[in-house]
């Protein structure tokens, strides 16, 4: 039996559009209106709270903004906006839920992401695949502090599940494959664009393991 590891954006989960305008939609349902200079001071305070694991990001990031831009609306209510239109702007990848489903009968599947875990495992929610994924491991948890490809994030995932061998799922190659490696993982590689490419897509990855 292996443990099957699945990253969650690019991999699980992927936007309808642009970041951008779902960023954008947070600020007018919040806000009432959004700006660019908004956006872009969005991302800068977002990564900044975000590397140093402080507690709830998103309303720290949007709370920078109204300060710097006097942004008429409270922070937290565009945090819990941001959150709505996350959800409500990610499709599945194509072909992943067959593969999951066919997965799910043989291995024990789990989630390995970098984010906040209510939001990541949320997006997985709102694809009706949470269910599969027995282990969830997020950068985010308190417990974790650990973003990939670092080795304490890889060493958390094994440690929810007893299993043969590792496998990790992902479509960004430094910290899904190229960590996944370093730390005792096999990896399957899904970004159409690789040269290297381990599956061609969803639909022949459930074959593969």
């Amino acid at each position: 039996m292996a443990a099957v590891f699945f990253d969650v954006d690019g991999t699980l989960v992927r936007w309808r559009g642009d970041y951008a305008d779902v960023l954008a939609d947070a600020f007018e349902r919040a806000a009432g209106e959004s700006r660019d200079a908004w956006l872009d001071g969005y991302d800068e305070r977002f990564f900044h709270h975000f590397g140093a694991f402080a507690d709830d990001p998103y309303r720290r990031a949007f709370a920078d903004v109204c300060d710097d831009h006097e942004v008429d609306a409270e922070p937290r209510d565009l945090a819990e906006a941001l959150v709505v239109a996350e959800f409500d702007a990610v499709e599945p990848v194509p072909g992943v839920e067959s593969a999951v489903e066919a997965l799910a009968d043989r291995h024990t599947l789990g989630i390995l992401t970098n984010g906040i875990p209510d939001v990541q495992f949320g997006k997985v929610a709102e694809i009706g695949l949470l269910e599969h994924f027995d282990a969830r491991v997020a950068s985010h948890d308190p417990e974790v502090e650990a973003t990939k490809p670092d080795r304490d994030i890889y060493e958390a995932a094994k440690a929810r599940v007893d299993a043969e061998r590792y496998v990790m799922v992902g479509d960004d190659r430094e910290p899904d494959i190229d960590g996944a490696r370093e730390h005792g993982f096999e990896t399957v590689h899904v970004d159409a664009t690789a040269a290297d490419l381990s599956a061609p897509d969803f639909r022949t990855l459930a074959t593969l393991l």
